[in-house]
């Protein structure tokens, strides 16, 4: 039997659209489908229909939903991120109420809208981690692969512009304590975005390649070349890691799965500091 494919013109609803990531993926989309996004604050685009909700709460699911043939899930919630540095609470707890509760009301309104393809985007190594907020997107995956609606799911490891944010926000403290050794394969979102239109066209895939930049780097290089083009000098305290600790942080790359074109380095000389 041969598996639903997503065609021009079809609808394609998309959550954390005003994301960087979501940004990315409407603009790949809108030349040849019909794009809906899913906002608590909707944006000015024209070429975009955009619906006013919250998956937390569940307010403008259902119209998002109805009609669409396509249901990409970006949308997430990491406290984390937002701030840009982990904070204790971080290691305990990560709310569940977008990408748990919210992903429940997104599958349920799809089944009633019998949506042909539900994408979700997760994080390399989720399956893995123990961080909380990874368990709840792994909580997620769960959810996605258990329900009745066609799914990929689509694993990326960490975007570049977080982590230039999290170097930034932690080039602020008088010494910045580094776990030097461990390694991390940042990726750009752009490039992630056309792995996952790309996979649309295709239909349900499944659980996917895992997808990562084109480079496996130590977080010491990493933030040497950041200190190079930022042209930042923060002090830099070397933090010894248990092996437990470098296993867990090689889990979240995936030098075997699909890559990246654009490295750490380019993309820090053609993205300014937010």
């Amino acid at each position: 039997m041969l598996e639903p494919e997503v065609l021009p013109m079809d609808t394609v609803l998309v959550t954390g659209g005003t994301g960087h990531l979501g940004r990315s993926v409407v603009a790949r989309l809108k030349p040849s489908y019909r794009v809906r996004v899913l906002a608590r604050s909707p944006g000015s685009d024209p070429d975009v229909e955009w619906i006013r909700g919250d998956l937390a709460t569940g307010e403008g699911i259902t119209a998002a939903v109805s009609g669409a043939q396509v249901v990409v899930h970006a949308a997430t919630l990491s406290p984390a991120a937002r701030r840009g540095y982990l904070l204790p609470v971080d290691f305990w707890r990560s709310p569940p109420e977008v990408d748990v509760d919210g992903t429940r009301r997104l599958l349920d309104a799809a089944i009633r809208a019998d949506v042909a393809h539900f994408a979700y985007v997760s994080i390399v190594g989720v399956d893995r981690a123990r961080i909380p907020y990874m368990r709840v997107k792994h909580t997620a995956e769960e959810l996605v692969r258990t329900g009745r609606v066609p799914w990929s799911i689509l694993r990326a490891t960490q975007f570049h512009w977080l982590t230039d944010r999290m170097l930034g926000k932690a080039a602020r403290l008088p010494m910045m304590p580094l776990p030097t050794d461990l390694r991390t394969q940042p990726v750009d979102s752009r490039d992630f975005a056309d792995h996952l239109v790309g996979r649309l066209t295709e239909g349900p895939g499944g659980q996917c390649v895992d997808f990562g930049g084109p480079e496996v780097l130590t977080l010491g290089a990493l933030l040497t070349t950041w200190r190079q083009i930022r042209g930042r000098q923060p002090r830099m305290l070397r933090i010894p890691v248990p092996s437990t600790v470098e296993r867990a942080a090689r889990d979240l790359t995936c030098p075997a799965g699909k890559r990246g074109t654009l490295t750490w380095a380019e993309w820090l000389r053609t993205h300014p500091p937010e």
